[in-house]
């Protein structure tokens, strides 16, 4: 039941996501070439045209992939409040399934997506950027001196790669932290949004309180114990970082099945 559910929320996000991605891919193109134009043009008349042309696709490039993050966050929000909680969510919960399967097939599709439109325009940015031999040179350049730290303070593959899973594990948390936030607001019998809203903001405050005074202790401890290069090392931390994407993802987990279980109120 939990592939079912996941192929049906896979289907009913795909055309307008993969729109947007398309998107991304479409304006990378152009501003890579308009780029490239721009440097093999002779500075003239025709290079101004040029120069102003290659401006505004770059502008256009900027904001459609600002548009296209924002937008695919937004839809995703969206996309879990009408179909669990507005008029979807009435055929949702009379289908005979599980709350667990349903809150984690939505979660894998919302952060799959979010990863996509991630690597997208990572990749993006990197493909726009690598205009000459001399930049791509100076890339890999760079590549090579993260792997000579690396080795030079000793951190193995196995610290890189749960650095990596505890990104993920947060990945999954400010996700669940959205869905519990939006059925929290359902306990209301009015302004239900608003009240998600208030939820987000709150709990946005209680962790920003909490990670402030974590890392001034940890600060004050650690800069009588270590050096300043081992303390801001790559994947130093992780240990922290995927106890607490953990944490997130179990309290928010636990908080979205209670209401959509225990209290789901419809009206």
């Amino acid at each position: 039941m939990l592939g079912k559910l996941m192929k049906y929320e896979w289907k009913a996000t795909w055309k307008l996501l993969l729109s947007a991605n398309l998107l991304t891919v479409v304006m990378t193109v152009l501003a890579r070439g308009m780029v490239y134009l721009m440097d093999k043009t002779p500075y003239s008349s025709d290079f101004q045209m040029v120069d102003f042309m290659a401006i505004m696709v770059l502008f256009t490039y900027v904001a459609s992939m600002f548009a296209v993050f924002v937008g695919t966050a937004i839809y995703l929000i969206h996309r879990f409040y009408t179909s669990t909680y507005g008029d979807q969510g009435y055929l949702l919960h009379t289908l005979p399934v599980d709350t667990h399967h349903i809150i984690i097939a939505k979660t894998l599709v919302s952060v799959l997506w979010v990863m996509m439109n991630s690597l997208i325009i990572y990749f993006s940015v990197i493909v726009l950027f690598a205009t000459s031999t001399e930049i791509v040179k100076s890339m890999m350049e760079g590549f090579v001196d993260v792997l000579e730290y690396m080795s030079k303070e000793k951190i193995s593959a196995f610290v890189v790669i749960m650095t990596i899973v505890a990104y993920i594990f947060n990945l999954f948390a400010r996700v669940l932290k959205v869905g519990a936030c939006i059925s929290l607001g359902q306990l209301s019998s009015n302004h239900k949004l608003m009240l998600s809203f208030a939820w987000y903001i709150g709990i946005y405050i209680v962790e920003s309180m909490f990670q402030g005074v974590y890392f001034a202790i940890r600060s004050a401890f650690q800069s009588q114990t270590y050096p300043m290069s081992y303390v801001s090392g790559f994947g130093v931390d992780w240990e922290t970082t995927l106890i607490a994407g953990i944490f997130h993802c179990v309290i928010f987990y636990i908080l979205t099945w209670y209401v959509m279980d225990r209290k789901l109120n419809l009206d």
